[in-house]
């Protein structure tokens, strides 16, 4: 006995510091039993002997001893199935079975009657009617794995399950708001958060053949729940048992089976391929002899998702080989028809069918260009996409293909490891995993614009150990880990399957800027594509090792834009929106204590999110769009690319992307006092230290409006006139500084940015730069108190009134501070409008729009909500029980963008807003640029998050249990 002492006390403080090694988030493992214990004659019985018994593996829990009321209460019991036994001299033993725990449960047993007799004779108590919940007043429903094993779900995915609780819609709560920070869900997975911190979905889908069950807790749960408002939804997985069990399945869904849309009937298309299997098996039990007093036990599940699709019919209007030569005398617009009227911007007049003076007319054909006139580079573009194979006449497309059919496949396997060395000591260790076979993924133009991910995998682990310290004390501790890769799309968040990521990194070599031959296109900023070396994407370019990477910096192609005579307009050159790591580490110790008829918890909780994350922007994009305000337009887009006219040119000045941390430091205490047998108080308080998500780089900036000063903001250029009448070139930029003209055809510049004009960090802070580096700040610590009831009407346990309200805080998700790493200082955002690609850098004017900023408020407060509940739960024949309740909920300091830089409505109507060198009988259409009507000059938008939103929502829910 000493040795066996000796080795669970070293045991308990191994685990236990290991739980403790690295910074976790949830604490949904265990529950909690609880009961009182009576003679025939209602008398209570002390000093009983009670005892639980998993029917699953055989272990059991500490003794419990019933106190001076007669009562017991068993804390941090894992989810099984028990049988109870109550052992008393001088009384029968009474053993009672089937008793469900699930996590996070407070089962209450009531009153257990035990008769006058001996030891030897035993009372066996079944067939209980559906038990309901006396302990606590929170809103809450439990999946349990027969529901979870037989109900058919169409994705696979556990989180499908929280449906069927009353006040759910989908995974979210009924009339909650969808927003980056207010009322958020949060997903566990054996009290480890599994959550992406992105976008605040789910990080992992595991299969429900892995999954036990599934609890969700809707509204009012206790201060031990924390980092969302919105529902909590919780899964545990599988465990071995003391025998040996397993399963094997396969599920089949075909589009053999599936009916062919209207619109493909229509077109007379290819009925398109998707075939989807799930396929696995699971085994699990002791390590040691079946049926026999074991310590260890484990489950293991591995399914595999293997998916072929494809037989999609694409169109697009590509570039003719006539056009390719700069002839469009045989092109069409978008509605299929025969449009060669291309204006040449050099000739006075008009092209059009009524009129082709200002046409071009190369060798007397209409629509063809000079060969002397036509910028290589620009048909270059033209000739980066396959050539049409179709001439469908009056189709407003010319390039049609079925795609060829893909097989891809994932799988997941699942691992749980549960050790029991005492019945004191209990240690379980969990595996959850996801992964794609990482294949090269055909394009809507294969050979054009097909992709690959860098790493699609996901990884979730959970270690939880568990100390009876003695009769009274409790000792639970999570550490928890979970990580994905994203490059470009999401992975296993709405289903289980493979992704067929179209956005992913470019594979082809056309995609590489030399060999589309465009090598000489200009660039704004020559250095965008060079990656620091401390990227992320640069560990992630070197192993995929794309045609566009050079080892240390990105050649593509700028995204192209063609205007709205080119329907079904070809596809540019992917790269990924979002090119990330999203890492989280969780660790969770509480300390449960029994005091009369308290049950106190306390427990202490931190969640570490690490992301690096990307924006878009460093390739630049270009517009080829027919413009009519454009003095070189052509009328046509692919007709403006082979002279190298553009609308705009935008580009970023660099590839940036930051690395975002944030730390939860939330603490609770909380106590279940059983006032009596009828009545039970849930009451305590969590305090949250919820530090904002920021970039360590220091990259982010944010503007302070009360720091913005009028006399320093950067002057824009206005409209002046050379001569009259004041169109065409003779209608010019101006600056106002000076008076000096611009020069002919500089319209494009008025509402620009006049160079060396002002300070154009004019209310911008930098990170850590008189301003926190976090570049916002939240309150330090907030409390938030709960408080639930629950009343036993008859005392039997067949009517009880239930109850509460609370404060929760929700933490935004991180896309609503993602884009401040591209305002300046860091990132200059250029614009050249109403220009030729091959004068750029010849000494031509180059013009700089008023930036625009996303910000967030300095001093913000917490996403909030209060929620509150009442209702009656009563069971009923025929072993059913039924549940009204009314809830209600308020919720503030929700998270809005607000373009707090708006031109003001009417504004264009102002006399002191016309702009004199325009006419028009349209009120408002002679207005000055938007910019030149912004309350913060030399700026455009600015889109800033505040925390203003609020919601208020009052719902009536029911159900029936069987």
């Amino acid at each position: 006995m000493a040795q066996e002492h000796r080795f669970t006390v070293v045991a308990a403080v191994a685990l236990t510091v290991f739980a403790l090694a690295a910074p976790a988030a949830g604490q949904l493992t265990t529950g909690t039993v609880s009961g009182t214990v009576k003679d025939p004659h209602a008398g209570i019985i002390p000093g009983a002997t009670v005892t639980l018994i998993s029917e699953r593996r055989g272990t059991r829990l500490p003794d419990a001893i019933t106190n001076a009321d007669g009562d017991f209460v068993f804390a941090n019991v894992p989810p099984d199935t028990y049988t109870l036994q109550v052992i008393m001299e001088g009384f029968k033993a009474l053993r009672r079975g089937g008793i469900g725990v699930s996590a996070g449960d407070r089962v209450g047993l009531g009153t257990l009657t035990i008769e006058i007799g001996g030891l030897t004779e035993t009372v066996l108590v079944t067939a209980e009617s559906p038990l309901v919940q006396t302990q606590s007043g929170e809103r809450s429903f439990t999946i349990a794995t027969q529901s979870v094993e037989n109900l058919p779900i169409g994705n696979r995915s556990f989180t499908a399950l929280a449906a069927l609780a009353p006040g759910v819609s989908g995974t979210s709560r009924v009339a909650d708001r969808a927003s980056t920070g207010g009322s958020n869900n949060n997903v566990m997975m054996d009290g480890v958060s599994t959550m992406d911190t992105g976008n605040n979905g789910i990080l992992l889908q595991m299969n429900v053949e892995s999954i036990a069950e599934v609890k969700v807790l809707v509204a009012n749960y206790q201060a031990e729940y924390g980092r969302s408002s919105g529902v909590q939804i919780s899964a545990v997985t599988k465990s071995g048992t003391n025998r040996f069990r397993g399963s094997a399945y396969d599920v089949i869904r075909s589009s053999k089976w599936n009916s062919i849309s209207r619109t493909t009937l229509l077109n007379g298309d290819p009925k398109p391929k998707l075939n989807e299997q799930d396929l696995g098996y699971s085994i699990g039990g002791p390590i040691g002899r079946p049926g026999g007093h074991n310590k260890l036990f484990f489950f293991y599940s591995h399914e595999y998702a293997p998916r072929t699709s494809g037989g999609e019919t694409v169109r697009y209007r590509l570039p003719t080989s006539l056009e390719r030569q700069g002839d469009f005398s045989q092109s069409t617009d978008n509605n299929g028809n025969l449009f060669p009227y291309v204006k040449d911007p050099f000739l006075i007049g008009t092209c059009s069918a009524a009129s082709q003076a200002a046409c071009f007319q190369a060798g007397g054909t209409l629509g063809r260009i000079p060969a002397d006139r036509v910028y290589q580079t620009g048909l270059n573009v033209l000739k980066m996409y396959p050539l049409p194979n179709v001439n469908v006449p009056g189709a407003a497309y010319n390039y049609e293909a079925t795609r060829p059919t893909q097989k891809l496949i994932a799988w997941q396997p699942a691992v749980r490891i549960d050790y029991q060395p005492s019945s004191r000591l209990r240690g379980t260790f969990k595996y959850g995993g996801w992964q794609q076979k990482n294949s090269t993924i055909t394009g809507t133009i294969p050979g054009f614009n097909d992709t690959r991910q860098f790493k699609p995998v996901i990884t979730v682990i959970a270690a939880t150990v568990n100390y009876n310290v003695n009769a009274t004390t409790f000792l639970e501790g999570t550490y928890g880990h979970s990580q994905n890769e994203l490059t470009g799309c999401t992975l296993a968040q709405s289903g289980t399957g493979p992704t067929r990521c179209e956005s992913a990194l470019p594979m082809n070599d056309i995609a590489n800027l030399n060999t589309a031959g465009l090598g000489s296109l200009p660039s704004l900023f020559r250095d965008a594509g060079v990656i620091d070396p401390s990227y992320y994407a640069y560990q992630a370019l070197n192993a995929v090792n794309p045609p566009i990477w050079d080892g240390t910096r990105l050649r593509m192609a700028p995204s192209f834009s063609w205007g709205s005579r080119i329907a079904n307009a070809p596809p540019n050159v992917p790269f990924p929106g979002y090119l990330n790591i999203n890492a989280t580490n969780d660790v969770s110790i509480s300390l449960t204590k029994l005091i009369g008829r308290h049950t106190i918890k306390t427990g202490f909780y931190n969640t570490h999110s690490y992301k690096a994350q990307q924006r878009q922007g460093w390739a630049g994009s270009v517009n080829f769009s027919n413009d009519t305000s454009n003095p070189l337009d052509t009328g046509f887009g692919f007709a403006n690319a082979a002279l190298g006219v553009f609308s705009s040119y935008n580009q970023f000045s660099r590839y940036v992307e930051g690395q975002f941390v944030y730390n939860n430091t939330e603490g609770y205490v909380q106590d279940n006092w059983k006032v009596n047998h009828k009545l039970t108080l849930d009451y305590g308080v969590r305090l949250v230290h919820q530090q904002p998500q920021y970039d360590v780089l220091g990259q982010a900036s944010n503007f302070l409006p009360e720091k913005w000063n009028a006399s320093q903001a950067p002057v824009l250029y206005v409209a002046g006139c050379a001569a009259q009448p004041c169109t065409g070139a003779n209608r010019q930029a101006l600056n106002p500084l000076t008076g000096q003209l611009l020069g002919p055809n500089t319209a494009f510049a008025i509402g620009t940015l006049v160079p060396n004009s002002g300070n154009t960090l004019n209310g911008l802070f930098l990170s850590g730069n008189g301003i926190a580096k976090t570049t916002y700040t939240w309150p330090a610590l907030k409390a938030a108190p709960r408080f639930g009831m629950a009343y036993d009407v008859t005392g039997k346990q067949t009517v009880v009134a239930r109850g509460g309200a609370g404060l929760f805080y929700d933490r935004p998700s991180g896309n609503s501070i993602y884009p401040q790493i591209q305002n300046p200082p860091t990132i200059r955002n250029l614009t050249l409008r109403y220009g030729q690609l091959q004068t750029l850098g010849a000494g031509g004017p180059t013009t700089e729009a008023p930036p625009s900023l996303s910000v967030f408020q300095y001093s913000s407060g917490l996403p909030s909500t209060w929620q509150w509940n009442g209702g009656i739960q009563m069971t009923l024949p025929w072993s059913m029980a039924i549940d009204v309740e009314y809830v209600g909920e308020h919720a503030y300091n929700v998270l809005e963008s607000v373009d707090i830089n708006a031109v003001d409505f009417g504004a264009a109507y102002a006399t002191a807003n016309q702009d004199a060198t325009l006419s028009s009988a349209t009120p408002g259409a002679a207005a000055v640029a938007p910019d030149q009507m912004r309350a913060f000059g030399g700026y455009s938008g600015i889109s800033q998050n505040v925390a203003r939103g609020w919601l208020t929502a009052h719902t009536l829910q029911l159900s029936l249990l069987r």
